[in-house]
């Protein structure tokens, strides 16, 4: 994004069956009617078994010509469509969406947890079974109290997930624990875990997604973004939390923001990859001579290791992202937009050229521009079809 507007570029990759399968259909940039706003996703493709292009699409058809002030009420608005959908995720899809994102933690983080601790203890000392298991429970507990809660979603909410829920959570309690009997405490804390998955910003990274909202409010000279976590939909409550927002102004004129996969944007505008940066500052500490040849305290490391890594940001800011943020201000939306591919390009190679990962990141780009009067244009679409000097646009 610079002061003339912003381009936006997506990967048509996704991934199935815990990523061993990767398609290159996927749909991640959209426009919102006649709007200065562009949704985009990334993370996971659905959201409760239903695809991101048809919730997006399904609400752009019914959005008409209204405006907002500002990016961050057109997000708002969106999430409270998909909160208050009941044609897409009816209370029947919410309950089983429950129960198996509680079933996979319960599982998982405390049943597996448990019977690993118990090892080979006789089924007689099920006093310490129990014991253990409540000690499973509460260090999960303590875990997820460090994470965030959900401004919007408050104790009330907690309670009323625990109540809408009852049956299902006993259920799960008298399958997974059947070994042990479950005291009043045992199940408390049970409870309190399940309150606290629904009311943190805690994604079950199977089913987490982000959202993008770009463009103008009515009145802003200047485009903004908003970044937004989502997970699903709880007791007619919609699971989200604002992970980030970015502004274009005068002190700020311009903002490079990758997503998911952001390792080779990172070295691109910073100039040193992410994960050298971090290792940067200890390799030198432990290499650089001592006195006497002996090395020093832990707390002298820190300083060393602090003073190195301030040198290092202070000389990369100067030699390479000043002189981008400068070359960046004065690009015209197209030429924005040809960056922006670029950058996405820049990451599929890599990914393919990888022999440790996946190639996640692939397939057609989709490229589009939002200028403050001309409103959004795609650039670049899958399904646009070029006809010798003609280009022929597809619309859905």
């Amino acid at each position: 994004m610079n002061k003339h507007g912003i381009a936006l570029a997506a990967d048509s990759a996704v991934s199935i069956s815990d990523g061993q399968k990767v398609y290159h259909t996927a749909e991640k940039l959209f426009k919102l009617s006649n709007a200065p706003i562009a949704i985009m996703t990334y993370g996971c493709a659905e959201i409760m078994g239903v695809p991101w292009e048809i919730a997006i699409k399904t609400y752009v058809k019914q959005f008409g010509e209204r405006r907002f002030p500002t990016v961050e009420q057109y997000a708002l608005d969106f999430l409270r469509f998909i909160e208050t959908s009941e044609m897409l995720f009816p209370v029947s899809v919410q309950d089983e969406w429950f129960s198996s994102v509680v079933e996979s933690v319960l599982k998982a983080n405390i049943r597996d947890q448990w019977k690993k601790k118990l090892g080979g203890e006789p089924k007689s000392h099920c006093r310490k079974a129990a014991s253990l298991l409540l000690q499973t429970i509460k260090n999960e507990i303590t875990s997820l109290q460090k994470i965030l809660p959900i401004e919007q979603l408050d104790h009330a909410f907690g309670e009323k997930v625990i109540s809408d829920h009852a049956e299902i959570i006993q259920k799960l309690q008298d399958s997974l624990f059947q070994d042990v009997a479950l005291s009043d405490e045992i199940s408390d804390a049970l409870n309190l875990l399940v309150k606290l998955l629904h009311t943190r910003q805690w994604f079950h990274p199977d089913h987490f997604s982000g959202m993008v909202f770009a463009g103008f409010g009515e009145p802003e000279p200047f485009p903004s973004l908003y970044i937004y976590s989502v997970g699903t939909v709880v007791s007619s409550k919609l699971r989200w939390a604002k992970a980030d927002e970015a502004h274009v102004d005068r002190k700020h004129p311009v903002i490079i923001i990758p997503f998911a996969q952001t390792d080779m944007i990172d070295l691109f505008c910073s100039g040193i990859h992410p994960t050298l940066k971090d290792r940067l500052a200890d390799i030198l500490s432990k290499h650089l001579p001592h006195p006497k040849g002996k090395a020093p305290s832990k707390s002298r490391s820190k300083v060393v290791q602090k003073d190195v890594m301030t040198a290092i940001e202070k000389e990369f800011q100067v030699k390479y992202t000043l002189p981008l943020i400068s070359a960046v201000e004065v690009l015209s939306c197209h030429d924005l937009a040809k960056m922006a591919e670029a950058l996405v390009s820049l990451t599929a190679f890599k990914a393919r050229m990888s022999v440790e990962q996946q190639e996640t990141v692939g397939g057609p780009i989709d490229v589009a521009i939002i200028a403050k009067c001309e409103g959004f244009t795609w650039v670049k679409r899958k399904d646009m079809i070029k006809h010798g000097d003609a280009t022929a646009f597809l619309m859905p």
